[in-house]
């Protein structure tokens, strides 16, 4: 049952009831106002599909030598832990390899290109887990959960730490440990974390009014400093790899509070000179920076059954224009 419920947690924490916050998909928009044809604006270019598989596939994160995908996939036709796996796909080559089933999600990368960092749900309580591309297996970074539900981890280069967050009563924390699952620290309320690639910064979302913010929290100042604003909701932040730019989702709610529509932006490190590089009525999020150049992120554009519109998601990558 717990596991039945973390669940629901995560698919409520992805696109309608799957990113963040649940509220839906009939409540969103119906099916006769999808336009399933792709769109970018000026300013992005080179927009082409990825994966194509008839599954959600979310969180999509290139390697640091830009030659493989992870990225995390709901089988909507699975109940439970089954739902979600992390797959993998070589750039260039056709076809994906389900590289771990069963309750693992939120992929990302070390920095060697050859292992990565995940949520293993299938324990009692979601926990940090590690493995190597090619040789497979899960193995626990710490034995133990740290909070309720630990997930969304990364590498943070800056002080050689495991970022992460995990429910500790009523909220999502941010979270440190070291690489060995010792040191657990917490750093204070917030979502969706993602290191600097070389500072010691990270950034991450948390909730202003009734509206998530883009923040940025200085580990050597324990400043945190809010990078947008608005009546809209700003996640998934991530830097580029330079860390000069921030790539982020932005979600629109009607009056009563239903998410109508999630595009892609990007802007400077700062909060300046925001563009907006997706359009259209397709639901676009999760974006991360290739190191090829290439933006990638989840959509529902493309599809060619109406019916199930919001039951595939694919990967697409563009490149904005800068």
């Amino acid at each position: 049952m717990k596991n039945l419920n973390f669940f629901k947690t995560i698919l409520s924490a992805i696109a309608f009831s799957l990113i963040l916050n649940s509220c839906g998909s009939k409540k969103i928009t119906s099916f006769a106002q999808i336009d399933l044809a792709p769109a970018v604006t000026p300013d992005a270019k080179e927009l082409t599909r990825v994966t194509d598989d008839n599954l959600q596939n979310f969180y999509p994160v290139l390697s640091p030598d830009g030659k493989k995908l992870l990225y995390h996939t709901i089988d909507p036709g699975q109940v439970g832990s089954k739902r979600s796996h992390i797959d993998l796909k070589t750039i260039g080559s056709q076809g994906t390899t389900p590289l771990l089933t069963e309750g693992c999600m939120f992929p990302s990368w070390m920095p060697d290109s050859k292992g990565f960092y995940f949520t293993y749900a299938v324990p009692t309580k979601p926990v940090i887990a590690k493995s190597k591309i090619d040789q497979g297996g899960i193995n626990y970074v710490s034995p133990n959960s740290n909070g309720d539900d630990d997930h969304y981890s990364s590498f943070l280069k800056g002080i050689n730490k495991i970022l992460f967050t995990t429910k500790i009563g009523s909220d999502y924390q941010l979270c440190t440990m070291d690489p060995t699952g010792l040191n657990f620290t917490l750093l204070g309320v917030g979502e969706s974390p993602y290191p600097h690639p070389s500072n010691k910064e990270f950034l991450f979302s948390k909730k202003v009014g009734n509206f998530y913010q883009i923040f940025i929290y200085n580990l050597e100042t324990g400043q945190q400093t809010q990078v947008t604003s608005g009546d809209f909701d700003y996640v998934h932040p991530k830097y580029s790899p330079d860390g000069k730019l921030i790539v982020f989702s932005k979600r629109e709610k009607n009056k009563n509070g239903n998410q109508t529509s999630s595009h892609i932006f990007l802007m400077d490190s700062n909060g300046g000179s925001v563009k907006q590089l997706t359009t259209g009525n397709t639901w676009n999020a999760t974006p991360s920076f290739g190191s090829d150049g290439f933006i990638y992120f989840s959509s529902n554009a493309g599809n060619s059954d109406t019916k199930r519109s919001w039951d595939n998601f694919d990967v697409w990558r563009l490149i904005p224009n800068l």
